[in-house]
């Protein structure tokens, strides 16, 4: 029983039923307000934190130069932090997909909203690459982050309090899209993700390894004909997961379905930010094997600035993200399919857990670490 005087977050999130001629009524709409810029404010503060854990990290070590112990102590704290601001933003999601949290466009806004501060890491490398990529203004990517954010928790504070949006998609359509969806990500999987994290967790073997099957693999999926095609199905992937979010975001959601969610936001943002280096460097005539990853020391992690620390998170995160959002797919529909919930976790948490480790080889072979 929650003691006399106290808040809970899912008691914030759901005050909005206060009179708003109220002095007590005008009190509660505006602390539930500020309580829902958290998300926001976590993913603004996000680059000034990467910052301050730079200088820290360089101040420590006596150079900005990796090598060593001080290598291990960048990925332990930059996962942490971004593991931070991603668990805030988890915290408010599964709060405001609670079933007693009123269905309204203010808490639309501020769950959608806790989505996208979820998938601050890959999010900012996203910002990174584009002003690195496309514009060649690299100190474009911080203020941009800043404008973005700051009119992201400007909407969500004074957003006009207007009747609850009733979801413009049928149950037979969000059905037929769920399972176009589903049949999108299968080939996907099949055709380029599954190959592509077997590939890069064969680096840890070695480079040339991962170097020797990227150049078979290559052979299916950049096919003049399959490439344009797997291209296609992954922006239909990244719009129908779009469509799906929207309504999921108007409905209640448990753990797992809070994990679906944001890991599916997450996801978006890693292929939007990894497809744009992808292709902007091919453009420019490099190719994007483990060399360009992993120049010019065959480590990832070339200096322990803001723009090398953003990677760790990103590349470690992105992995176990679309695992984690394939896993609770696959969970949905064994509970579909009258397995039992136990198993069906199980089953769930095995996945993830698979890519938890298989990342975190990942990671390890791009800071240089192999077995041969």
């Amino acid at each position: 029983m929650n003691r006399p005087g106290r808040l809970s977050l899912s008691a914030i999130s759901a005050s909005k039923d206060a009179g708003p001629d109220s002095l007590s009524g005008l009190s509660a709409i505006s602390l539930r307000r500020h309580w829902l810029l958290v998300p926001a404010l976590c993913a603004l503060a996000y680059p000034s934190l990467l910052s301050l854990l730079s200088s820290g990290l360089v101040l420590v070590h006596g150079s900005a130069a990796p090598n060593g112990v001080i290598v291990w102590v960048s990925v332990v704290a930059s996962l942490t932090l971004a593991l931070a601001v991603m668990l805030v933003s988890f915290v408010f999601g599964l709060a405001l997909g609670s079933p007693h949290v009123r269905d309204d466009p203010e808490g639309f806004r501020a769950r959608s909203i806790a989505h996208l501060a979820c998938a601050t890491p890959s999010l900012y490398v996203g910002f990174g690459n584009v002003a690195y990529y496309v514009f060649q203004t690299p100190s474009a990517a911080p203020i941009a982050w800043l404008i973005f954010w700051a009119l992201v928790a400007a909407r969500a504070s004074t957003g006009p309090r207007s009747p609850p949006i009733t979801p413009a998609m049928t149950p037979i359509g969000h059905r037929r899209l769920a399972l176009a969806h589903g049949v999108s990500a299968g080939v996907i999987l099949l055709l380029f993700i599954g190959p592509h994290i077997v590939n890069h967790a064969a680096g840890f073997w070695s480079g040339g390894v991962h170097i020797a099957i990227m150049n078979v693999v290559r052979q299916v999926y950049r096919n003049d004909i399959v490439q344009p095609v797997l291209l296609a199905w992954i922006g239909f992937q990244i719009l129908s997961g779009a469509a799906l979010m929207r309504r999921r975001m108007r409905i209640p959601s448990d753990f797992p379905g809070t994990v679906q969610t944001m890991s599916a936001v997450f996801v978006g943002a890693y292929f939007l930010a990894h497809m744009t280096a992808v292709f902007a460097t091919r453009h420019a005539g490099t190719d994007t094997n483990w060399t360009w990853l992993t120049r010019p020391n065959g480590s990832m992690l070339t200096g322990l600035s803001p723009s090398n620390l953003r990677l760790l998170a990103h590349y470690w995160v992105g992995p176990i993200a679309i695992v984690a959002h394939v896993a609770c797919g696959l969970r949905m529909v064994l509970l579909q399919r009258d397995i039992s919930p136990t198993t069906t976790n199980r089953i769930a948490l095995a996945l993830i857990a698979a890519g938890v480790v298989t990342s975190s080889i990942i990671l390890a072979a791009l800071l240089n670490v192999h077995i041969a």
